[in-house]
């Protein structure tokens, strides 16, 4: 089995909006009210109902689907700046594919880097490497995960915590993550805005 993480970046204020107002038009999916990590259903092109899970963080929409949702990046297009697309596989919990787009506008999006993950790290990779090379704040699901993991997660919004270009904490987070930090992309990481929400590496010299 596999799912599919979508995560779309929407700095523009308005370019927001009208994508928040799109999904709810065209993809309404509810709030979560209990412990389900299922919110609602993604209707796509062919009018297949697709059981979803949606979250909003500052510029970024998270959706995590089964099933890619055929037609959804052409369709909002024109209401975000970049997207990814991460599927992964859900007995190994490993990203086999991440690509990166940037939308054109009305245009078909246009790919900008594709990558391939490393097994058992549940796209935690992923979301490494896309900050150091992109700063962009890629995410291995949405709200919840999409069943019981069995590997340890820093967590669906994890960020590094003051970790600090130059710490000795650099070399532990290359061999965690397989990925190598830069200064830029150790600074995004620690002004991700949901860093209270769980954090995994802690400031040198802290308890």
């Amino acid at each position: 089995m596999e799912w599919t993480a979508y995560t779309f970046e929407c700095a523009d204020e308005a370019a927001r909006e009208s994508l928040v107002a799109w999904f709810d038009d065209e993809h309404p999916v509810d709030a979560p009210d209990d412990e389900s990590c299922v919110h609602g259903d993604l209707v796509d092109g062919d009018g297949t109902e697709r059981a979803a899970d949606l979250a909003w963080v500052a510029e970024y929409c998270y959706v995590l689907t089964g099933d890619p949702v055929p037609g959804l990046l052409v369709e909002s297009a024109d209401r975000w700046e970049r997207a990814a697309v991460g599927t992964f596989d859900s007995e190994t919990e490993t990203c086999t594919e991440a690509v990166l787009y940037r939308s054109n506008g009305d245009d078909a999006p246009a790919e900008v880097a594709r990558y391939e993950g490393e097994d058992g790290l549940a796209g935690q990779d992923m979301l490494y490497r896309f900050a150091m090379a992109h700063r962009f704040r890629f995410r291995a699901f949405a709200h919840a995960p999409p069943a019981p993991m069995l590997t340890e997660l820093f967590g669906a919004f994890d960020a590094v915590a003051g970790m600090g270009w130059g710490s000795d904490l650099l070399a532990e987070f290359e061999a965690e993550t397989g990925v190598e930090p830069t200064a830029r992309g150790v600074e995004f990481l620690e002004a991700d805005p949901v860093l209270d929400d769980g954090e995994f590496y802690e400031a040198a010299g802290e308890e």
